[in-house]
């Protein structure tokens, strides 16, 4: 049974039976109102008789109580017989048709002279069967007219109901229909939503949960498109050289051979590093475990430049190392560390046009440990640096066209996430058109434990 039914049956009961209530206390109210009525009209009768008899008794006159009673039996059909006796005479006016409920009144008219006080007494038969019929024909009456209105209040409730269940109803089948488009692959289904109660809160509910759902496949195809982008500029390379030393004839001497073979690690390295990265910032642990040891800043940084200095001559980029002689040691995931220190290079690379230069530094600085990569690259824009750390997220080129640059947009997300689970802080200075610095501050110590 749909839910509309069920809230429209619902809501008809409740009516029903709020009418139906309603109608038995109208009719025994009623019922009441018309029994009391009567025993008054019984006892405003017998009033009146008595009046008749006082001024009877006092004029004297038999035949002015009679004629009274007479007129009284003719004119109502619930007084069929009144017995009159007076000094030891009964008078019987009417005649008895049906059982009857008899009402006695006695008036005496005390004489001041020596003569006996004279008396009357009239007994009034009154009609049970017409009392009856007249109680009755007033309960139907008043029952006629309750269920005339209890039959429109019926249908109005029917119809409110009807509306109400449609109302409240609807919302619940457009969810249901958006949840069922929403898992046949709709990803864009939404469901509008209007009021602050509990089905529009689920409906904001929804709304969230399917932006949510958009979300994270978009952020899957855009790093499935990414690192297919980003794989194939490497893998041509690869594939060009492979080609090149299988063939002896065309590599002429040992350098060739050597460039052949440099290139190729650097596009594995590039390879390892987008791949890498990307498996980073999706595994199943959103901020995993360090696995802390103690390890020389200098010589790590020193590693890193050592791999990518044949990038930076190969594109005519002064790549400059500023590090102390001494060890700069700290309690660091190692893994983590050189994933910082590669990604900052990566991308200062990336960003640098041809002739330009690096600085990489490293040093002690108040406790602390300081890693700073700067380059004469084209700068990220105000509006830039707020994103800067975002997923995918890539700044634009000299240009102004994010396009231009490659590269997965991970990078940065993931330095962040390495610098801030270490209790570190990272922060970038740049001017459009003048080059950026990062600098990446870390503490000396770092727990285990996730921030």
């Amino acid at each position: 049974m749909k839910i509309q039914t069920r809230i429209m049956l619902l809501m008809t009961a409740i009516i029903a039976s709020v009418v139906g209530g309603m109608i038995i206390t109208l009719v025994a109210l009623e019922h009441r109102q018309v029994a009391r009525l009567e025993r008054e009209r019984v006892s405003t009768l017998m009033d009146n008789i008595t009046r008749e008899a006082k001024e009877s008794l006092s004029l004297h006159d038999d035949l002015m109580l009679l004629s009274y009673l007479r007129f009284k039996i003719r004119q109502s059909n619930e007084i069929d017989v009144c017995l009159v006796t007076k000094s030891g005479y009964t008078t019987i006016l009417g005649e008895v048709k049906g059982e009857l409920d008899y009402h006695t009144i006695t008036e005496t008219l005390n004489s001041r002279s020596s003569q006996p006080a004279e008396s009357v007494t009239v007994q009034v038969g009154f009609s049970k069967k017409a009392w009856e019929d007249r109680l009755r024909m007033r309960r139907n009456e008043t029952l006629t007219a309750v269920l005339s209105v209890a039959l429109i209040g019926l249908g109005l409730g029917f119809a409110g109901s009807l509306l109400m269940s449609r109302k409240l109803a609807k919302p619940v089948s457009e969810l249901s229909e958006a949840a069922d488009k929403l898992g046949n692959g709709a990803l864009e289904t939404s469901v509008a939503v209007a009021g602050s109660d509990e089905i529009s809160t689920l409906g904001l509910a929804f709304n969230r949960m399917a932006g949510n759902i958009r979300e994270s496949v978009r952020a899957k195809e855009d790093l499935l498109s990414t690192l297919t982008h980003e794989l194939n500029n490497p893998l041509a390379g690869l594939k060009a050289y492979i080609a090149l030393l299988r063939d002896p004839r065309r590599v002429s001497t040992i350098q060739d051979t050597f460039q052949a073979y440099e290139t190729m690690a650097n596009a594995v390295e590039q390879m390892e590093l987008i791949l890498s990265n990307a498996l980073e910032l999706f595994r199943t642990s959103a901020k995993p475990d360090l696995d802390p040891e103690m390890v020389d800043l200098a010589d790590m940084t020193r590693e890193v430049i050592s791999l990518y200095g044949p990038v930076a001559r190969s594109n005519h980029i002064d790549l400059k190392l500023l590090v102390p002689e001494k060890s700069l040691t700290l309690m660091a995931d190692k893994k983590l560390l050189r994933r910082v220190i590669i990604n900052l290079v990566s991308n200062a690379l990336k960003y640098t046009p041809e002739r330009g230069s690096i600085t990489v530094m490293a040093r002690e600085k108040e406790g602390a440990v300081e890693f700073s990569v700067t380059d004469t690259g084209y700068g990220i824009s105000k509006e830039d640096q707020e994103q800067l750390f975002t997923k995918f997220y890539r700044t634009r080129g000299a240009d102004g066209k994010r396009t231009k640059i490659p590269g997965s947009g991970l990078g940065l997300a993931i330095t962040r996430q390495a610098v801030e689970l270490h209790r570190g802080k990272i922060s970038v200075e740049s001017e459009k058109g003048k080059g950026s610095t990062f600098t990446v501050s870390l503490p000396k110590g770092v727990s285990g434990e996730l921030i």
